[in-house]
């Protein structure tokens, strides 16, 4: 007689340090496949509440607040395929634009890449240059209060190309 787990069953197995190296491999394993199929990407980070509660005193409201404790997973997927290229968790206090180098020199291991999607968090210049390394352009939206850049770097190039500014793509990446 077959009885299916529970999916509580799991929970302990994914809270072990010891299996980090397991579940990274096998999210290696999973996307070797689609590597000659997928060439643009986008990287994100989303939260995953757990059953503890944490509570802190909030300056700004002056008393103490509660909620769920909850972790933070990065990673960077195929924009075609949705295949999971890359992935780390954190806390859930951790900033994203840490771990973008970090996940797209995972993907630029095993993909060609051409295109690189993120939203505003991801905006900084070595961000930028860490995408242009990898040989592919990077589409990060620049913010409302961003300086016209006067210098002829990556960052130029990319502001120029987004605000509309340039009839040429990305000259300094080819």
């Amino acid at each position: 007689m077959h009885i299916a787990a529970h999916f509580n069953s799991v929970s302990p197995y994914l809270a072990d340090p010891k299996l980090t190296d397991t579940f990274s491999k096998l999210v290696l394993l999973s996307r070797l496949p689609l590597k000659g199929i997928e060439h643009n990407f986008a990287v994100d980070s989303s939260g995953f509440s757990t059953c503890r509660f944490v509570r802190w005193f909030n300056k700004k409201y002056g008393r103490d607040m509660d909620n769920r404790e909850w972790v933070k997973v990065h990673l960077m997927c195929g924009v075609e395929t949705k295949i999971v290229t890359s992935v780390e968790v954190s806390g859930w206090t951790a900033n994203d634009t840490p771990y973008f180098v970090l996940l797209l020199e995972r993907t630029a291991k095993y993909f060609q890449m051409q295109e690189m999607s993120a939203d505003k968090a991801y905006l900084n210049h070595k961000n930028l240059q860490a995408v242009a390394q990898a040989h592919a352009t990077p589409f990060i939206p620049f913010k409302a209060n961003t300086v016209v850049p006067k210098k002829n770097t990556i960052w130029s190039e990319m502001y120029h190309y987004c605000m509309g500014k340039s009839g040429r793509v990305l000259s300094a990446l080819t």
